[in-house]
């Protein structure tokens, strides 16, 4: 766990953000969203994890969550969207989430998201369980 102590942020949009809106039902907010950018800090203490994470999007409403690892959490999005999301453990240097969001046309969507450390770079993939499109992208160690 302790690999994803610190702070990432992501340097660009991959190809697969565009055809994955589409699947999921939400083309109209691609143009919002590919240019979007978030930083995420992780502090760790045991399963006990402090998520704080803001995005270029809403720069003035950052989120932070107080996470039990392997416990539902509810919180909210910079935008107001409610989420419901589960963080389990897999390794020390993968995690995965599964989450529930109803974003800005408040339908409820669920995904799976994985998140893999090597080193200073962080592998992100997003699957939508309904349509199983799939997201991937990459966060770097801020130093």
């Amino acid at each position: 766990m302790s690999q994803f102590s610190g702070t990432w942020e992501d340097r660009e949009m991959d190809p697969s953000m565009g055809p994955f809106m589409d699947a999921i039902g939400l083309g109209e907010y691609k143009d919002k969203y590919m240019g979007a950018r978030s930083t995420v800090t992780y502090d760790i203490n045991g399963n006990n994890w402090k998520i704080k994470w803001t995005t270029s999007l809403y720069p003035d409403n950052p989120m932070t969550y107080d996470v039990q690892i392997g416990k539902e959490f509810d919180g909210k999005g910079p935008d107001g969207s409610d989420v419901k999301t589960t963080i389990t453990v897999v390794s020390d240097c993968e995690t995965k989430e599964h989450e529930v969001t109803n974003f800005e046309d408040g339908k409820n969507r669920e995904f799976i998201i994985t998140r893999k450390v090597n080193g200073d770079v962080m592998d992100v993939t997003c699957e939508a369980v309904t349509s199983k499109a799939t997201m991937k992208g990459k966060m770097y160690r801020k130093k």
